[in-house]
């Protein structure tokens, strides 16, 4: 699979979970959050270089549902005249996401006894509480901050597919006491990952590792060819998803319109 379809996949796979909606538009196709109106949730998917018009139809679809005007695709060198393009149109550099895929190979699974998988209301409040804790502000280890109405949408989320196994969360213990939490996602034989967070009294205890690579051994349990997450480049994160395994594999940007004021 090349890149370019692997991050059309990905899009689908986020349908139902951070998509509320997919908006094709032939030369696009447009993803919309209802829960959260940032450009991360709220995106233009192209693949190729766009007109004017082509840019004006994203920008006017992106308004009708009251979100700001963002491109996402591939870091590649074929695109970047589409980078010059979107800056001569008034758009800025967003964030970039660093696509990062573990082998699926060498893991150690003598804790993975400590790992619950959600699967009652109770349970999900637990995740919950302890997802919202480990994402706190001035933690130099959590470039995202607090999760806001992420949390929202998390919940959402679950009782949408708590009945399949299309995404899956799960807590992390140490003894009785819930310290971490993550995310798997399947779809297409993509086992997507997220939402790891550790507690900060328990940080350097492999908790954090725990979580993921829990994820990655399910991921291929579940006949996923790809077990992967995203992280930004030069972020805590992003060194340590490297030293557990994780490998990069390319990079996707995002630009979103800056406001003009008179």
């Amino acid at each position: 699979m090349d890149n370019s379809q692997f991050l059309r996949d990905y899009q689908e796979l986020q349908h139902t979970i951070m998509f509320d909606k997919l908006i094709d538009l032939g030369f696009s196709r447009v993803g919309y959050c209802e829960g959260d109106k940032s450009g991360f949730w709220n995106q233009a998917l192209v693949n190729k270089l766009l007109t004017k018009g082509q840019l004006d139809l994203i920008e006017a679809t992106l308004k009708k549902l009251d979100r700001p005007s963002a491109v996402y695709f591939e870091n590649r060198d074929s695109l970047k005249p589409l980078v010059e393009f979107l800056i001569k149109n008034n758009y800025r550099h967003y964030f970039e996401d660093c696509w990062l895929f573990h082998p699926g190979v060498e893991i150690n699974t003598d804790r993975f006894g400590q790992v619950k998988k959600v699967s009652t209301e109770r349970e999900l409040n637990i995740f919950l509480k302890t997802f919202d804790a480990c994402f706190q502000k001035n933690d130099p280890q959590n470039p995202y901050g607090e999760l806001g109405d992420y949390l929202k949408v998390a919940e959402k989320v679950w009782h949408r597919h708590q009945k399949t196994n299309r995404i899956e969360y799960f807590t992390v213990y140490s003894g009785d006491e819930p310290v971490g939490v993550s995310t798997l996602v399947n779809f297409k034989q993509i086992g997507y990952i997220s939402n790891v967070g550790s507690l900060k009294k328990v940080r350097g205890q492999g908790f954090g590792k725990l979580a993921t690579l829990y994820c990655v051994g399910l991921s291929k349990k579940r006949g996923n060819h790809d077990h992967c997450l995203a992280t930004e480049d030069g972020t805590y994160p992003h060194e340590f998803y490297q030293r557990i395994g994780f490998v990069k594999k390319f990079s996707a940007a995002c630009y979103l319109k800056e406001k003009i004021t008179l």
